[in-house]
């Protein structure tokens, strides 16, 4: 197996739930730029989905294999919205999913790659690091959520994050736990993410954890819009419309200040019924609810970022890409969010639901002479996220991985 690894070519597979064309959030994106970048620099690439339709089997994309495996399961997920019992049922069965395993298992043995690297297991399980294991292939978790140590892989419940893992995702969850020594490696998008996985007794045993704060193909546009010279800003936010995500922390703040030139921008989309209560709600000519729109399109229209996420996000990929565009960004002390934020440089970090101090931050915005000097220093951030800075971090991640196989 070393052998093969020093080959000047090292195809990897990367399994995870969702692939392109069928992706739906930060976690794909970054799959895909890892796979693309991996093949960018002329290696072999082969990602492992989770099938949509029938008609998805094989392919290529940007020079990355694709293979979609059909799901057998209780029902589809990106279909159907099902009942308490039904959910319930869905979760023990992809707490092990042999059946689903031996499909991957069977496209390992067609694909020979070196190395395996899982990110979301949702719909095929851990029973893809049984499989690997048994064809003597090194696996290397990325950690994109808190599935491995929650069914429903946020860690949060009834309006609250979960400190520690309650009681029925330990029982759920325990073959996770029991074969989550198996990877040779575990890459965490946060320390944080790391430490509450760690925390569900995830890992113990594994030679080689390692963070690394996310992967973007985006260029950096040093050349993006000067930051407006007259009174007045523009504040969005970006993302699903959804209780979860604090939307209502960002106008309720913004209700509070009395500025003429502060207006609001919401990208993303939401349940209907929400957004109707939004919109009846916080009925403003200075808010706007844009729906779906082109991140780079709304960047472009806005001075500040909001990110007021009441869940510990894992790390918030629309953060970095912000900054590709000198956008600061205002973001929740949760998560992974404030380990990629420059205090009072890249951004601000505020209590999650403190209304009144987001609104003092934002009034800080509105009145600031650095706009510039936040601008240079978002700039300069986002290139550390680039994909050129990071594939070395991924690189050295497998490397360790096949040293310990």
């Amino acid at each position: 197996m070393r052998a093969r690894w020093s080959k000047m070519s090292m195809k990897i597979a990367f399994v995870n739930a969702r692939y392109a064309p069928n992706e739906f959030g930060g976690a794909e994106r970054t799959v895909r730029t890892i796979a693309e970048t991996h093949v960018a620099h002329g290696h072999e690439a082969c990602a492992i989905s989770v099938a949509h339709d029938k008609s998805q089997r094989e392919g290529e994309l940007n020079g990355v294999r694709t293979r979609y495996v059909p799901l057998t399961h209780v029902y589809e997920p990106w279909k159907e919205r099902p009942g308490l019992l039904k959910r319930a049922l869905f979760q023990a069965v992809d707490s092990y999913h042999p059946l689903m395993g031996a499909r991957v298992g069977r496209i390992l043995d067609e694909e020979k790659p070196d190395l395996v690297q899982c990110g979301n297991l949702r719909d095929f399980s851990v029973a893809v690091w049984v499989e690997a294991k048994k064809r003597g292939l090194p696996v290397v978790q990325m950690l994109h959520d808190y599935y491995l140590g929650c069914v429903n892989s946020s860690m949060f419940r009834g309006g609250k994050n979960c400190e520690t893992q309650c009681a029925h995702c330990r029982v759920l969850c325990a073959p996770r736990r029991a074969l989550s020594n198996t990877p040779r490696a575990v890459i965490s998008l946060s320390g944080r993410t790391l430490e509450k996985l760690e925390g569900c007794g995830l890992f113990e045993e594994v030679p080689h954890k390692q963070v690394i704060f996310g992967i973007s193909n985006q260029s950096v546009d040093d050349e993006a819009r000067a930051p407006r010279e007259k009174e007045g800003l523009v504040v969005g936010y970006l993302g699903r419309i959804e209780r979860t995500k604090g939307v209502e922390t960002l106008l309720e703040a913004t209700s509070l200040i009395r500025h003429p030139k502060l207006r609001v921008l919401l990208g993303g989309t939401g349940e209907r019924d929400y957004m109707v209560e939004l919109r009846g709600r916080y009925s403003s000519p200075a808010i706007a609810f844009l729906g779906y729109v082109k991140p780079e399109e709304f960047f472009a229209r806005i001075d500040v970022l909001v990110v007021p996420s009441l869940w510990e996000e894992p790390l918030g990929r629309v953060i970095y890409e912000a900054y590709a565009r000198g956008v600061l960004v205002i973001a929740n002390r949760l998560g992974g969010m404030p380990e990629i934020i420059e205090e009072g440089r890249t951004g601000y970090v505020v209590t999650p639901g403190d209304v009144k101090e987001l609104a003092a931050v934002i009034e800080q915005m509105l009145t600031t002479q650095r706009r510039s000097d936040f601008r240079s220093a978002c700039l300069a951030k986002a290139k550390e996220f680039s994909a050129e800075r990071r594939y070395p971090e991924y690189h050295s991640a497998w490397q360790r991985a096949f040293s310990e196989t």
